[in-house]
């Protein structure tokens, strides 16, 4: 053969060997542009969480009034940690901005409530990548240690002025609770027997109120009839309308507890509760309001919230 057809022979079997390579270099391209493509859109699907706990630091939890209640308290928080955890998990904790924190009202002149609240109120963007994988698993040791030095401290007061949770509705939940920031969910956790009280905040709108007790009229009258639920409708019984748009807000009230003798309270502080809410904008299906019970039941109920949630 001469050196000519050599050359030819040689030229027409490096075509297609070029050409794989040159295939092979482009379809790993593409693949390469696919898997961006999928991580952002991984990254965009997973919102972040901005959590916000409110616990009631009325008599509820005194030890002489209602022994154990704070330990109620601490695992009905664990319940929401674990639920958050375990959407962190899912999405990947060094992807995580997400913010939970523990808030109390009114705020207690106590440095110790200062300082418990500044501790666990915690925002994983201020942390680096390695450092929000540590936070992750010490998270619940954190809230857990700082949870009990608070109730043990709060549980055996001498005086409870009461948890003024309507003037905290009037003053303070949309800049305590909404980041206005289509990237992030806003979730209110309220821990409270579902009794509105303070001291200093009695008012009465005709048939609307800013507090609920047990020995109050407009919950006693309820107690009896057998069709409470439309004289509550007819007579335009509630609590006084506030004007929140808390529509980018889901709410999740637990530990609910009526008084012993008054079983019937649980359905009447939910009806005044949930056209409250409703009142100021939070949609039926955005909030969830929970009777103390067991833990395993509730439990169940805080997951199945969190995962509504994110598949809105």
């Amino acid at each position: 053969m001469t050196v000519k057809k050599i050359i030819q022979t040689l030229f027409v079997l490096l075509i297609p060997i070029s050409q794989i390579i040159f295939n092979t270099s482009c379809n790993s391209d593409v693949k390469s542009e696919q898997n961006e493509s999928s991580a952002i859109s991984y990254n965009k699907y997973f919102k972040n969480f901005n959590i916000t706990i409110l616990l009631d630091l009325s008599d509820r939890i005194s030890n002489r009034k209602n022994p154990g209640q704070y330990k109620k308290d601490i695992v009905f928080v664990n319940n929401v940690l674990d639920a958050f955890k375990s959407y962190l998990k899912s999405k990947g904790v060094v992807q995580s901005e997400d913010r939970i924190k523990i808030i109390f009202y009114p705020y207690s002149n106590y440095e110790i409530y200062q300082q418990i609240a500044d501790s666990l109120n915690i925002n994983f963007s201020e942390y680096g990548f390695p450092e929000r994988k540590k936070l992750f698993e010490e998270i619940s040791s954190i809230y857990n240690r700082q949870l009990n030095n608070l109730y043990a401290f709060a549980s055996n007061a001498k005086s409870y002025p009461g948890s003024d949770l309507f003037n905290y509705f009037k003053h303070r939940v949309t800049d305590d609770c909404i980041i206005a920031d289509s990237s992030f969910i806003n979730l209110l956790v309220i821990l409270t027997d579902g009794y509105l009280y303070d001291v200093n905040s009695k008012y009465q709108q005709g048939n609307r109120f800013s507090f609920l007790i047990p020995e109050a009229n407009h919950i006693q009258i309820f107690r009896k009839m057998n069709n409470w639920e439309e004289v509550f409708e007819k007579n335009d019984y509630g609590i006084i309308n506030l004007s929140n748009d808390l529509s980018d807000l889901y709410v999740l009230v637990g530990e609910f507890n009526p008084a012993s003798n008054s079983p019937k309270d649980f359905d009447i502080l939910k009806k005044y509760w949930s056209g409250w809410l409703e009142s100021q904008n939070v949609k039926k299906d955005h909030y969830k309001i929970l009777k103390t019970d067991l833990n395993t039941l509730n439990r169940n109920v805080v997951f199945s919230f969190f995962n509504k949630i994110i598949s809105q």
